[in-house]
């Protein structure tokens, strides 16, 4: 566009000088550009892609040092996703190569190998075939769920339930008789009648190192005691003040349990009032609450695998709902 440009100033200077200038021209012809640009993405794609790439082609990655092959169509199946925009014809020249000239992808190779073995089958699943989730070890579960994310996958591999709560909650059978719960398409209110304080978990557990989601929403209070937050077992020492209880982590008052111990005060926490919402992270064995309204957040370290959501509650008439949080909700937390 320069030398065009150049050109046609030097040769027809007077007779262009008055119509338009230099920057007037380049603006000009990089508005044609986008127009054309446009015109063939309502085509279906770039230049780049309808002139080479072909849905056939068979694309080679080193993961890490390991070799895959895969269609072009199996590695750009989830539309719209980072996965799938590194693997077009657009963009796949920007990756990182080795000394073969294969896309070099640094990252853990059996995660890669996971992910693309997971494309190949939901490519040709049929309607009465449900396909799960690749399996990862336990331990390469946190960094699994992590990378979907990166990839802009995880809502296509855990069927929109990504960081979502285990479906049909219950409450663990060594809760306290003065606590009812009403479910209603993902939510849960826990109402409480009982007297003193009473112990209330909920399972399945919390399973896995992938990222849990929730938030509660303090309905009806009376000014009674709210403990929320994880313990891990299903029969604390004293259901009577299981807060305290070596395996639980929470908050309360103005003050923070780790490992049944209070570990802050006068942190900025002022405890659980009626119309309160809070918002919970399980994510690498730690545990956070944050308040919008309030702008505060808190985390607590060193979580045990596998806990259970769990309430203290103390004193008559206390309701609080608990449900998973949306992607939207995520996001405006920045999580």
């Amino acid at each position: 566009v320069e030398e065009y440009t150049s050109t046609m100033m030097d040769d027809d200077i007077k007779a262009h000088t008055e119509v338009a200038s230099k920057q007037e021209i380049l603006d000009l012809l990089h508005r044609v550009q986008n127009l054309e640009e446009e015109q063939l993405k309502q085509q279906g794609g770039t230049k780049e892609d309808q002139e080479a790439s072909s849905p056939t082609d068979v694309i080679t990655i080193n993961a890490g040092g390991k070799i895959i092959e895969a269609l072009r169509e199996t590695l750009c199946l989830v539309e719209g996703s980072t996965f799938a925009h590194m693997f077009t014809e657009r963009w796949q020249h920007s990756n990182a190569r080795d000394e073969q000239g294969r896309i070099f992808l640094d990252y853990d190779p059996e995660m890669i190998e996971s992910i693309v073995n997971f494309l190949r089958l939901k490519k040709i699943q049929g309607p009465q075939r449900k396909i799960k989730p690749p399996t990862i070890a336990k331990e390469k579960e946190g960094d699994f769920y992590c990378l979907l994310e990166y990839f802009g996958l995880e809502e296509f591999f855990t069927g929109g339930s990504f960081g979502c709560l285990p479906a049909d909650l219950q409450v663990l059978p060594a809760s306290s008789h003065g606590v009812t719960i009403k479910q209603d398409q993902g939510k849960y209110q826990v109402n409480y009648n009982g007297s003193g304080e009473d112990f209330l978990a909920f399972y399945p557990a919390l399973a896995g190192k992938k990222p849990y989601f929730w938030k509660c929403t303090i309905v009806v209070s009376d000014g009674g005691f709210i403990y929320l937050g994880l313990i891990g077992t299903q029969y604390p020492a004293d259901p009577k003040g299981s807060y305290r209880d070596s395996t639980s982590f929470g908050w309360e008052g103005g003050q923070q349990y780790s490992a049944g111990r209070s570990s802050i005060k006068d942190n900025g926490w002022m405890g659980f009032r009626e119309g309160d919402v809070v918002y919970f992270r399980l994510q690498d064995n730690v545990l956070t609450m944050c308040s919008i309204l309030k702008n505060l957040s808190f985390s607590i370290p060193n979580i045990p695998d596998d806990p259970y959501i769990h309430f203290d509650l103390g004193k008559p008439n206390i309701a609080v709902e608990l449900e998973s949080l949306s992607k939207s909700e995520r996001l405006e937390l920045g999580w």
